[in-house]
């Protein structure tokens, strides 16, 4: 059996990034990264490139490909964990081998939901969350024709604006009354959902996909999909897109999990030793007050940071982060950061629609604690450092929403330390 000081299972943005940092800390500790994909750290974002462009996973790479030598990180790529003995401080892979470690953190992700809708195992059914998702996507759509997109979030949208830049006809299908409910407002989701329709995509809210047909009794391939209401959508290809969960399979029965692994300020779970960061846990929503999974970017950079500096000696506390999402949809930029509407009485919203361009800033006391851009996400990183700072907004909260916002549109002491940090 080998002996490592630190072991991190998952290589993507949380797991990097507790890696870069414990080899800040410690210069010759042995790090050892486990990973179940085939590729070096990748942009999942990009994988609808992929489809779209033929992009390959190595202009997604996150990182140059000296990275881990200059670092002397050891990654063992397409090497998965299988079972965990915290008794003992080991874990096992699924190459046969066993590792004991002194340090180890759980960067596992998530994994995409399937639901248990008849028919779902045909062939020509996918998911849409790696590099190897969007490979065999890819591969198999010299025969496709028209596709079906079951679930209308985040990679729903994104997998729909790739077939139709490979010119496939597509129809969503969303159980919620609209696209994008999770990270958008109804005025931006109706923007959402407009471009979607110019760009000849098919939004069917409200509904259902009960069944995944065949081509005949006998068949595997995907011929069509039954919807709630009985009425059938032929199609050669159907993209599960409903949500991902948490991957607390390791730790299950071992250390606390409540719909994600659950872990302190610290990035500490319930067994000594060990940490989990990302998609895979439940961290602070500093805006909501309340602990959930928080599966967006930043959250696993930052908490793979403090996860990292913590497994090498320190003591750093990890305030929290918030939802943020940003992307382009059939030309339509978009973005979103924690609450998108206006709840109570307690919460104000300011709004302001010119151009084909929608900007909403959410506020609480004063303070930020929401925004939905359309049209012009240009100003999203600014409002979202005034929501992280906490800065009371109030007396100028008009001028947020404002075509020609920007930090000159502040007041002077704000400014100035801004320009100060950027320089």
């Amino acid at each position: 059996m080998e002996h490592v000081k630190y072991v991190i299972v998952g290589n993507s943005a949380g797991g990097m990034s507790a890696a870069r940092e414990i080899r800040r800390r410690d210069a010759s500790g042995r790090v050892v990264v486990l990973s179940e994909e085939r590729y070096p750290a990748y942009s999942r974002p990009l994988i609808a490139k992929h489809v779209a462009e033929g992009k390959s996973v190595d202009k997604m790479r996150l990182v140059p490909p000296s990275f881990y030598d200059e670092l002397d990180i050891e990654v063992r790529l397409g090497t998965g964990a299988i079972g965990l003995d915290c008794s003992t401080n080991t874990i096992k892979t699924d190459e046969g081998g066993e590792i004991q470690w002194e340090k180890l953190l759980l960067a596992t992700g998530s994994s995409p939901v399937i639901p248990p809708v008849p028919g779902s195992d045909r062939e020509g059914v996918f998911t849409f969350t790696t590099f190897d998702d969007a490979q065999r996507v890819s591969a198999r759509l010299p025969s496709v024709e028209r596709a079906v997109i079951v679930g209308g979030g985040f990679i729903g949208l994104s997998a729909a604006d790739a077939l139709r830049k490979r010119n496939i006809d597509v129809a969503i299908v969303e159980m919620l009354p609209r696209v994008l409910a999770g990270m958008l407002d109804e005025t931006a989701s109706t923007m959402v959902e407009a471009a979607a329709t110019r760009a000849g995509v098919r939004a069917m809210t409200g509904r259902r996909v009960d069944a995944i047909n065949g081509d005949s009794l006998a068949g595997r391939t995907v011929s069509s999909v039954t919807l709630d209401d009985g009425s059938r959508i032929p199609c050669e290809m159907v993209i599960m897109a409903v949500g991902v969960r948490p991957r607390t399979e390791l730790v299950d029965g071992i250390a606390e999990v409540d719909r994600g692994i659950v872990v302190d300020e610290y990035m500490r779970t319930s067994v000594p030793g060990v940490y989990s960061c990302g998609d895979a846990c439940r961290t602070l929503d500093y805006v909501r007050g309340s602990k959930g999974v928080i599966a967006v970017w930043p959250n696993a950079v930052a908490g793979g940071t403090v996860a990292g500096a913590n497994m090498a000696g320190a003591a750093e506390v990890y305030d929290g982060a918030t939802t943020l999402n940003a992307l382009p949809y059939f030309g339509l930029s978009i973005g979103s950061a924690g609450i998108v509407s206006s709840p109570s009485e307690e919460i104000e919203s300011v709004a302001g629609t010119e151009r084909g361009c929608y900007r909403k800033v959410i506020l609480k006391d004063g303070v930020v604690v929401g925004m939905v851009f359309a049209g012009d996400t240009s100003k999203c990183g600014l409002v979202h450092s005034l929501m992280k700072k906490r800065v009371n907004v109030a007396p100028w909260k008009e001028k947020l929403v404002s075509a020609d916002f920007g930090l000159l549109s502040m007041p002077r002491e704000l400014w100035e330390a801004q320009v100060t940090l950027e320089e």
